[in-house]
C-alpha cells in the first residue's frame, strides 16, 4: 500500500522518518565532485563501458528563464523574457539595459567607460543581490564600489525589469501566509516553523535594540570595571541567540524564493530525465547520472549520429513548455570532461571520433 503524503500528515511522516534509525544504502553523489582543478582530474577517471561514449546535455540558464517566464505570465512583464526570445546574451543585455551602456562595455571582462567596475560581472552578482533583498550599502561593499554606483544599479535595475522585485516579494509573502511555496508544477517546499520563529524574532526586536544600545554605552567608557566586562559578555551571548533567530528568518525567506526557481528547474530536469530514461530503455542506452542541470548518458558508438543529438536536444528543450525557449549544451565525451561539441563541428560522426586538425584541413580543401 502506498501512503499518500498530504499537508495534513506531512509533519507526522517527517517526524517518523527522522526518528527511524535504520540505515539506507546510498549511491555515489557525483554532484559533490567539483568541475574544476582537482575535481576535473577526478571526473576524467570516469569512462563509459567499452564500445560506448558519454553524451552530456546541460540546460542553459534555466533559472533566469524560469524567472522571466513567471514575470511574463504572472505580471505581463516581457523585459527579461525578450532577451531570451532575441537570444542576445542574458547578462550582456541585462547590463546594457541596467547601466545604459553600449554592448562593448558589457561583454565579459570589459570595464565601464570610467574603469570603475565591470558591468557584466556586477550584473551577475546584482541579480542575486536583488533576489536576496540585499541593501545597496551591503552590495557596494561586496562589489568594492561606491554607494552611489550601488544605488544607481538598484534603481535602474528596477526600472529595466519592473516586476522582478515584486515577484520575489510575492513569493516570500505567500510563504509567510501559508507556510509553504510551490514550484510551477505544484511541488511544495514547506517552512513549518517560520511563523513561530518570525513572531519570536519580532517580539524580541525591542530587546535587541536595548542590548545594542547598552553594549555601545559600555564600550564607550574610558575604563571598564569587572562588572562592565561581565555584563558585556552576557549581552553578547544574548545578542548571539537573537541574531541566530533573526538570521534563520532571513534564511528561510531567501530559501522560499530559491525553492520556487531552483525547484522548478529541478522539476524540469526530472521530467527530462523520465523521458530520457524511457528512450534509453528502448534503445539500449544507459542513463548514468543527473548532475545539477545536466544529464549524463552512455550511448553505443554506432548510434552516435546527428539524429541522436537532435533527439537528446528535443528531450532537453521540448519536454517542458515555458513561454521562453529552453536551450541545451550537448557534448560528446570519450571520457567524462573530455568534451567535443557536435554543434561546433568537433565530432566526426562517420568515424565516431573527435575531429583532428587533419580532418579540418581536408574539409577546407
Amino acid at each position: 500500500m502506498t501512503l499518500k503524503i498530504t499537508d495534513a500528515n506531512y509533519h507526522a511522516i517527517v517526524r517518523k522518518l527522522i526518528s527511524d534509525d535504520r540505515k539506507v544504502p546510498k549511491g555515489t553523489n557525483l554532484q559533490n565532485i567539483p568541475a574544476k582543478k582537482d575535481g576535473k582530474r577526478v571526473r576524467m577517471c570516469f569512462v563509459p563501458r567499452e564500445g560506448y561514449v558519454f553524451i552530456g546535455a546541460d540546460l542553459g540558464q534555466i533559472e533566469p528563464r524560469i524567472q522571466s517566464h513567471i514575470m511574463y505570465t504572472k505580471y505581463g512583464d516581457n523585459s527579461m523574457r525578450q532577451i531570451f526570445i532575441d537570444d542576445t546574451g542574458y547578462y550582456e543585455t541585462m547590463a546594457e539595459m541596467t547601466f545604459r551602456l553600449p554592448r562593448e562595455y558589457c561583454v565579459d571582462g570589459a570595464d565601464d567607460p570610467t574603469g570603475t567596475f565591470k558591468p557584466r560581472s556586477m550584473m551577475k552578482t546584482g541579480v542575486l543581490a536583488v533576489s536576496y533583498d540585499q541593501s545597496p550599502n551591503a552590495f557596494a561593499k561586496k562589489m568594492h564600489v561606491t554607494n552611489g554606483i550601488a544605488e544607481m544599479f538598484f534603481s535602474q535595475f528596477n526600472e529595466s525589469f519592473p516586476s522582478f522585485k515584486q515577484m520575489v516579494t510575492d513569493i516570500r509573502e505567500g510563504m509567510k501566509r501559508t507556510g509553504y511555496v510551490e514550484t510551477l508544477y505544484g511541488r511544495k517546499r514547506r517552512f513549518p516553523d517560520y511563523k513561530r520563529v518570525a513572531a519570536e524574532a519580532a517580539k524580541h526586536e525591542q530587546k535587541r535594540i536595548r542590548l545594542y544600545t547598552e553594549r555601545k554605552r559600555l564600550n564607550a567608557k574610558d575604563k571598564q570595571t569587572p562588572a562592565d566586562e561581565s555584563r558585556l559578555s552576557v549581552i553578547q551571548a544574548e545578542l548571539d541567540i537573537l541574531r541566530d533567530q533573526t538570521g534563520l528568518v532571513g534564511y528561510w525567506e531567501r530559501a522560499a524564493f530559491n525553492a520556487v526557481i531552483q525547484g522548478t528547474g529541478a522539476d524540469i530536469l526530472k521530467m527530462n530525465g523520465n523521458r530520457m530514461a524511457r528512450i534509453c530503455k528502448e534503445r539500449g542506452w544507459e542513463m548514468n547520472a543527473s548532475i545539477h542541470d545536466e544529464v549524463l548518458l552512455s550511448v553505443p558508438r554506432d548510434q552516435v549520429t546527428p539524429e541522436t543529438i537532435a533527439l537528446i536536444n528535443d528531450v532537453m528543450t521540448k519536454t517542458a513548455d515555458l513561454s521562453v525557449p529552453l536551450t541545451t549544451d550537448i557534448v560528446i565525451m570519450p571520457r567524462w570532461m573530455e568534451e567535443y561539441r557536435p554543434d561546433k563541428g568537433e565530432w566526426d560522426f562517420e568515424n565516431c571520433r573527435p575531429k583532428t586538425k587533419e580532418d579540418d584541413a581536408l574539409s577546407h580543401n
